[in-house]
């Protein structure tokens, strides 16, 4: 039993003092405070002055398994999910073998279960081998636990095979998440195509690499009536797209990550491959636009995009020198940009996004109610895990206890992930994952378990 926690449940509209009862890895009661009182020999978890919520779930991350064991294991990735509060996420089909069959299913969620930590979701791929000619058998997939289909990293970009996709998606009633880059307009770019890429002797990327793909396939969603997820949004002009496709019927939703809502493309200067991602960290009015769109609802769901990559993958050997993380970088020989553009796109997340959420909270772009909403009850929704995002009686007990007020700071060395690559290295956070509880089992805690009350 958790006792005297505030429990924040914006699925029903709870924000209070209250207690919480787990029997057999249900929600079996949700009383106010005092009120319950616990069966013999049941654990209970004093929570004055910390939070607790719905399991965290992350509809985004990368876990490089099968395939590159050097970068992440599905057993340290669920792991670090675990430390991070999260107690679902979904694993994106970008591994070697590709996610496209059942087999490949079977077998994350075999290692999932092994790891005995957060649980995991394998997420399609939308075309076998992720290169966008064939689409998967979308219902043999979900028939094996996929819940999301994506070829997230690369974009689809013919035109018939996504019109082919989305009705596949209707039959299934998942939904497709989209990477939305326009690869044309990328070229060779290492960041938002800004002063900051100028300086730095960079190609840039530009708002409309995002944009004009964003538009096309709103519109033909739109067309199939099928539901569309948006990975990832970074610009503003994308988030005005969503809103008025939202207008027109549509059935979309979008994402957003810490690192754009938190960093701009200023970061790119200072850390260089640690901060290079697709799409890129953009301009200051463009994160503006992100925490406005997060506050009003535009954007339903705040993903790690946790993307994992060892040193060699980001060319830390010729570059990390030249991106000290205390200024901004000289600009750049045309040998060291090439090499720069070249690096492995994204960061890891998992452990840092809980506390750069808060961080939003704290600051009062959003507020408590809504940062559980971007983090349980809508990822919950968007995955159709029906007993998941509330803790209401008869949902399955995935709980997340957070203390909103403890400090820590960003250490990579002290990550359980197998990767180090973040921007945030250093960065003072407030607010971290006390205890993650996954069917009523604590996967992880901050705190000594010894100093649970037993009655």
């Amino acid at each position: 039993m958790l006792r005297g926690g505030r429990v924040i449940d914006p699925a029903f509209e709870i924000d209070g003092a209250y207690d919480v009862l787990v029997i057999d890895g249900e929600v079996e009661a949700l009383e106010p405070s005092g009120i319950l009182k616990p069966p013999a020999d049941a654990v209970v978890i004093g929570c004055a002055g910390l939070w607790v919520v719905p399991g965290l779930i992350d509809v985004h991350v990368h876990l490089r398994d099968p395939g590159f064991p050097q970068k992440e294991t599905i057993r340290s990735g669920l792991r670090a999910a675990a430390a991070g509060g999260f107690t679902t996420v979904a694993a994106m089909a970008n591994t070697s073998p590709v996610d496209d069959t059942p087999a490949i299913a079977r077998y994350m969620l075999e290692q999932a279960q092994a790891a005995r930590a957060t649980r995991l979701i394998p997420v399609s791929a939308v075309t076998k081998g992720l290169v966008g000619r064939e689409l998967v058998d979308f219902a043999a997939m979900a028939e094996a636990g996929a819940r999301l289909y994506s070829d997230d990293g690369i974009p689809i970009d013919d035109e018939a095979i996504l019109v082919e996709a989305f009705r596949a998606a209707v039959r299934v009633n998942f939904a497709i998440s989209l990477h939305e880059e326009d690869r044309a307009l990328t070229g060779h770019g290492a960041c938002h195509a800004g002063e900051v890429a100028k300086r730095l002797g960079v190609a840039g990327i530009p708002v409309a690499a995002e944009a004009r793909r964003v538009r096309r396939d709103l519109a033909i969603a739109v067309g199939a009536g099928a539901p569309v997820h948006i990975a990832h949004v970074s610009t503003a002009e994308s988030i005005e797209l969503v809103r008025a496709a939202r207008k027109r019927g549509a059935n979309v939703t979008c994402e957003a990550t810490p690192h754009h809502f938190m960093l701009d493309d200023g970061a790119f200067a200072r850390y260089g491959p640690n901060a290079k991602m697709a799409p890129p960290l953009r301009s200051r009015e463009d994160v503006a636009a992100l925490h406005a769109a997060l506050a009003d609802g535009t954007i339903d769901v705040i993903a790690s995009d946790h993307a994992p990559h060892d040193p060699v993958s980001k060319h830390m050997d010729r570059l990390a020198s030249l991106f000290p993380g205390d200024r901004d970088a000289a600009r750049l020989s045309s040998d060291d940009a090439e090499i720069l553009a070249s690096a492995a796109n994204g960061i890891v997340g998992l452990e840092t996004s809980l506390g750069l959420a808060l961080e939003l909270v704290d600051r009062g772009v959003i507020d408590a109610a809504r940062m559980v909403a971007l983090m349980a009850a809508n990822p919950a929704r968007l995955l159709r895990l029906d007993a998941q995002g509330t803790l209401a009686p008869g949902a399955c007990g995935d709980i997340t206890v957070i203390d909103p007020k403890a400090e820590w700071t960003v250490d990579p060395a002290r990550f359980i992930s197998m990767s180090r690559n973040t921007p945030f290295s250093g960065r003072r956070l407030k607010g971290n994952a006390a205890y993650t509880i996954v069917a009523g089992e604590i996967v992880h805690a901050t705190r000594p378990l010894a100093e649970l009350n037993r009655t």
